[in-house]
C-alpha cells in the first residue's frame, strides 16, 4: 500500500509552529518536504482514515496530496485526476510576509500562468469552477510551489474555512484606510459572522493610527480608541470617534465613564503578557464602572508574536484571556496577520 501524505499551508515563517500543532494531533505522521508557507506530512499507518485537522491555529488549509509535477510536460496528466464537474480551486503558496506583497501581486498567478500555458482550452473551462464549496463538499486544489513544481490536494470544506482559494479572504486594504489593522478586522468578519447591530460601540486597545478603527465606523459604530500615538486625520476627526491618548494601563474611570462597549478590539504592538495585562486593566476599568451592566459581546483580539516561541504559550495566554472574562474562544492566525494571532471571543462573562 502507497503511503499517504498530507499538504498544510499556511504563513511564511510560521512552519515551524504548524509542524508542532500537526504532529501535537498526529504524533505518528513523519515530516516530509517544506518551502515558505508549505509543508507535507508523510503517513505509512496503514487502514487509516483520511486524517483531518481539528485544533489547527497557523495551518491555513490542511488536505490530503493527490499528486504533483516537477516538470510543466506532465502538468496536463496531474490535472487529469480531477474529476469532472469538482470544485476546482487555484493558488500560490504564500511569497511574502503578509503586508510585504510587491505591487500587483495576486495568490494565484503562479498557477494560472501554469494553467493558462500548459493546458488546453477546452482543459481550463472544465477546471473553471465557481461552486462556492459548502461544508462537507469535497474541494481540489492546485497550489504551485516552485517553478515548475505543483501540488493538487484535495480536502473537506469545513465552517472554519472560507470558500475562496486557499482559505485566503478576497480582500483589499480601501484607500480612506490609514493602516492594515483594517484588512485584520475585515477578514474576523468574515470568518466569524458576529451579529451587528445599529448603534452599537465598539472599545479599541491600541488604536493607532487608525485601521481597525476605519473599519468599525465605516460599519456605523461609535468608536473609543486608547493608544498613546496619534490617530490619522480623518479618523481623528470623525465625529463618532473619541481617543484616549495614553497607554492602556493607564485608563482611568473617567476616560471609560462614558464607555460601555459592545464589542472589545485589542492590537497591541507589545509583548503577549504585556498586552494581557493592560486588557485585564482596562476590562477592570469598565466592570467598576459597569458592574453588572457591561455589556461586551464579544471580542476581537490580536496577540503580537515577538518571538516564535512564544507560540507554544498560548494555550497560557488564552487561560489569560478566559480569566479577563472572555469566553468561546477562536484562536487563528489570519492570512492577514504578520507574527502573531488572531482570537476571536464569542461571548463574554461579566
Amino acid at each position: 500500500m502507497e503511503p499517504r501524505f498530507y499538504f498544510a499551508t499556511c504563513q511564511v515563517g510560521a512552519e515551524k509552529a504548524v509542524k508542532a500543532e500537526v504532529l501535537a494531533e498526529h504524533p505518528d505522521l513523519r515530516f516530509a518536504f517544506s518551502r515558505p508557507g508549505f509543508i507535507t506530512f508523510k503517513d505509512a499507518t496503514e487502514g487509516i482514515a483520511i486524517r483531518e485537522l481539528s485544533h489547527a491555529i497557523f495551518t491555513r488549509l490542511w488536505g490530503e496530496v493527490i499528486g504533483q509535477t516537477r516538470e510543466s510536460a506532465t502538468f496536463a496528466e496531474l490535472v487529469s485526476r480531477i474529476p469532472q464537474g469538482a470544485i476546482v480551486q487555484c493558488f500560490d503558496r504564500d511569497q511574502y510576509t503578509p503586508g510585504d506583497e510587491t505591487e500587483g501581486f495576486t495568490h494565484d498567478a503562479h498557477t494560472v500562468e501554469a494553467m493558462e500555458k500548459f493546458l488546453a482550452v477546452d482543459v481550463r473551462a472544465k477546471l473553471a469552477s465557481v461552486t462556492r464549496p459548502k461544508p462537507g463538499d469535497a474541494v481540489w486544489s492546485l497550489i504551485w510551489v516552485d517553478d515548475f513544481h505543483v501540488f493538487l490536494g484535495r480536502h473537506a470544506h469545513n465552517p472554519r474555512l472560507l470558500p475562496t482559494p486557499g482559505n485566503i479572504p478576497a480582500l483589499a486594504v480601501p484607500a480612506h484606510s490609514p493602516s492594515r489593522a483594517w484588512l485584520k478586522l475585515e477578514e474576523a468578519l468574515l470568518r466569524f459572522n458576529p451579529a451587528i447591530e445599529k448603534g452599537w460601540s465598539a472599545l479599541e486597545v491600541g488604536c493607532a493610527p487608525g485601521g481597525a478603527t476605519t473599519a468599525l465606523l465605516d460599519r456605523g459604530f461609535t468608536v473609543t480608541g486608547i493608544d498613546p500615538q496619534f490617530m490619522d486625520d480623518r479618523v481623528a476627526k470623525n465625529a463618532s470617534f473619541t481617543h484616549v491618548r495614553k497607554p492602556a494601563r493607564f485608563a482611568t474611570d473617567a476616560d471609560l465613564a462614558k464607555c460601555n462597549p459592545d464589542w472589545l478590539v485589542m492590537d497591541m504592538s507589545i509583548a503577549p503578557e504585556d498586552a494581557l495585562s493592560e486588557l485585564g486593566h482596562v476590562v477592570s476599568v469598565l466592570r467598576g464602572l459597569q458592574g453588572k451592566g457591561l455589556k461586551i459581546r464579544a471580542g476581537f483580539l490580536t496577540i503580537k508574536l515577538n518571538d516564535w516561541k512564544y507560540a507554544a504559550d498560548i494555550p497560557r495566554y488564552l487561560a489569560r484571556l478566559g480569566k479577563i472574562g472572555f469566553e468561546d474562544l477562536h484562536p487563528v492566525q489570519l492570512a492577514s496577520n504578520r507574527q502573531e494571532f488572531f482570537v476571536y471571543a464569542g461571548a463574554f462573562r461579566v
